[in-house]
């Protein structure tokens, strides 16, 4: 998924926008403007079959669920139908036109709007929270409608360009030339495909049904955090351990930050 050399300005990657709205994922438009929207791409029993296991899910299982730091990110285990969506050959053949015949599998989750989480996302990017190398694209595949009504996506094309920022949180465009932006109206049986460098947010959820995401990060089989294979067989040599992440560092800027936040409360609470 190599990058365009010298890069595209904002101008020029406006020009490319309505092209990267299609019924046919095109790789080249998706690596200059960092986004693509593949029209009906998957077939109406898939769905089905995909929207079925969501709704018994959803009546089973989230009516009371777990809400973390974030609130859009489901956290109780998917059920076998929704944990394997990408193995479809849809995703598949999208996966393999990027990264070639071995592509791994970094994260799959589904990242929803419903009465837990109606509030805005800033705007970010996910390398920075990523571990490995930064080839990596997100596969957004939603099972509702997903719109500016009820907090849809707004991909921020060509920021992709600028790599890694050098620290993690919202991003502020005003520090940077006017990229051109896309809200995609989506329906289920779309897929949205985002560069994991773009800058997005979302809004807030002012009506409409819940917005239903599976979010899916893929990425070239080769890289060490790959957890599972989407296709092909080369998977990495060398592994990183995912569950053991935390411990990775002897002292870092996390550990670093916990023990400053411990001495502010300690120091707060002897104030009086």
């Amino acid at each position: 998924m190599s990058r365009a050399s010298r890069g595209l300005t904002p101008d020029q990657v406006a020009a490319l926008a309505p092209s990267c709205d299609a019924p046919v994922f095109d790789a080249e438009v998706f690596r200059a403007v960092g986004a693509f929207v593949v029209r009906n791409l998957f077939p109406a029993e898939t769905l089905a079959a995909w929207q079925a296991a969501w709704a018994e899910f959803q009546s089973n299982t989230l009516a009371a669920r777990k809400v973390g730091f974030n609130k859009v990110a489901v956290e109780e285990p998917l059920p076998q139908v929704l944990a394997t969506m990408y193995e479809s050959p849809q995703h598949r053949a999208v996966a393999q036109a990027m990264f070639g015949p071995d592509v791994g599998l970094y994260n799959h989750r589904f990242v929803i709007k419903d009465q837990f989480s109606r509030d805005p996302v800033f705007l970010h990017q996910d390398y920075c929270y990523h571990l490995g190398f930064p080839e990596k694209a997100s596969f957004f595949t939603p099972l509702s409608v997903c719109g500016r009504e009820n907090g849809g996506l707004e991909f921020f094309l060509g920021t992709h360009q600028y790599g890694y920022l050098g620290d993690a949180g919202e991003i502020d465009p005003e520090a940077f030339p006017a990229w051109p932006s896309i809200l995609p109206e989506l329906n289920p049986g779309d897929l949205v495909v985002m560069d994991s460098s773009t800058w997005h947010r979302s809004g807030p959820h002012l009506g409409g049904p819940d917005r239903i995401l599976a979010d899916t990060i893929i990425q070239p089989a080769s890289d060490p955090s790959t957890v599972a294979m989407v296709c092909g067989e080369n998977g990495p040599v060398n592994r990183i351990d995912r569950s053991a992440a935390a411990g990775l560092f002897k002292r870092s800027r996390t550990t670093r930050m916990k023990e400053l936040t411990a001495e502010l409360s300690r120091l707060q609470g002897g104030s009086d």
